[in-house]
């Protein structure tokens, strides 16, 4: 099934047999809110505030700059391909399949070891006595949630996204409207470049969504608009909240729950500890993102024969890769039930940086290659904003690089994977 136009003598990616594209460009925008906005934003202010100082808003400033940068590119590539898999298809089509694979494998490791994180501290909000019960449990229903199809799957995320931006907003609107009681500077010594690392950070995700493109309409243009529109509203809302923080929150600098103890100060102890469920809610969104987006990469991979064709397998009537979102859920509460939320956090983040490289070079290659579908979207000076995602993810990539030792296992696994796939042809 084809949404959209055609293009005059242009050659776009197949459907994959069985998919259904039922996932429209605002739900696509709500599932890239809802992979970026997590529970961290939740003590990020603190934490920013206690490294930057007065210079938090040029540090926000620039993450959110430097992560447009990186969304820019991932848009131009996005409105060329219309395939699941997004950096799989980006990376196969500019350097070929080893590239591909590379690409697709790193960003599912690096989303199930997130996701497992997640697991990990959406069990210890909920039940902390009850942990592997509430892992196991959340995972099964999300696994069957995701199987119920694509049309299921974006309700629930489109809700949770509406709950994550009306809880965020209104601390944010409370904060701003309210007296002030200003934060007192840090007395530690400025680390403006760490403060910069840990936001840049806060706002990636927005990579997971281009891999569900082979499930929407029009996915040329849905693509770069969820993309720029989902950036923008993210940005808006991290701005404010860190904003409310910095003028309601006297003591800032040595908060561990910046948010919390702001509408402790406007509303009570009772509301404050409301906080803790807004935080559940957000976790519990950012779930759902990442078992919708992490199976399709699977699917991209084995269309494309790279893992065995048992993971490109589409059940019939729903339209969705059973084995892969098995497969993902499985992998993903087995390792939270032997991980912790901060080693899990920290890998997925630093295995990022990689991948926006790779879909930075991509970009400076197809723009030179024959053969490849004529871009709708097209970044403005897009040879120079590329060349600084490789340069400045290179660099930021040196502080990370120790944490891509953590995926050492799930990098293993698909490597042998990749052989068993290859070795049957």
């Amino acid at each position: 099934m084809r949404s959209g136009s055609k293009d005059a003598n242009e050659v776009v990616s197949p459907d994959r047999v069985g998919l259904v594209r039922s996932l429209g460009r605002w739900g696509l925008t709500a599932l890239t809110i809802n992979c970026v906005v997590g529970a961290g934003i939740l003590g990020l202010p603190g934490k920013v505030y206690a490294l930057a100082g007065a210079s938090t808003g040029w540090v926000v400033a620039g993450a959110a700059i430097l992560a447009l940068a990186a969304a820019l590119c991932l848009a131009e590539l996005g409105s060329r391909m219309d395939g699941s898999g997004g950096p799989v298809e980006y990376c196969t089509a500019a350097f070929g399949p080893v590239a591909g694979f590379a690409a697709g494998w790193l960003l599912w490791a690096a989303t199930v070891l997130a996701a497992a994180s997640l697991l990990n501290l959406f069990a210890t909000m909920v039940a902390p006595d009850a942990h592997t019960l509430i892992v196991v449990s959340t995972g099964l229903g999300l696994t069957v949630l995701t199987c119920a199809g694509m049309g299921r799957s974006a309700i629930a995320s489109g809700a949770l996204t509406v709950l994550k931006l009306g809880l965020l907003g209104g601390v944010a609107i409370a904060g701003l409207t309210a007296s002030a009681a200003p934060a007192a500077l840090p007395t530690t010594a400025a680390q403006p470049v760490t403060a910069l690392i840990l936001m840049f950070f806060a706002f990636v995700g927005f990579e997971r969504p281009t891999a569900v493109a082979g499930e929407v309409v029009d996915a040329r243009r849905a693509v770069p608009f969820a993309l720029l529109a989902g950036m923008a509203v993210v940005t808006a809302l991290y701005a404010g909240v860190i904003a409310a923080c910095w003028r309601g929150v006297p003591n800032l600098a040595l908060s561990e729950r910046p948010v919390g103890d702001l509408l402790g100060r406007l509303f009570g102890s009772e509301v404050a500890r409301g906080a803790e469920l807004a935080a559940a809610v957000i976790v519990l969104g950012t779930l759902v993102s990442q078992w919708i987006t992490a199976p399709r990469l699977m699917l991209a991979l084995s269309e494309s024969r790279q893992l065995p064709a048992i993971f490109g397998r589409i059940a019939s009537g729903r339209g969705t890769p059973d084995v892969a979102i098995v497969t993902t859920g499985i992998v993903a509460v087995f390792l939270a039930l032997g991980g912790d939320f901060v080693t899990g956090i920290a890998a997925s983040s630093a295995s990022r940086l990689l991948i926006f490289m790779g879909c930075a070079a991509a970009l400076l290659r197809l723009r030179r290659q024959r053969g490849i579908p004529e871009a709708r979207f097209h970044l403005p000076l897009g040879a120079a904003v590329a060349t600084c995602v490789i340069l400045v993810c290179g660099a930021l990539l040196v502080v990370a690089s120790a944490e891509l030792a953590r995926l050492g296992v799930l990098i293993v696994v698909g490597g042998l994977l990749w052989l068993i796939s290859n070795g049957k042809r």
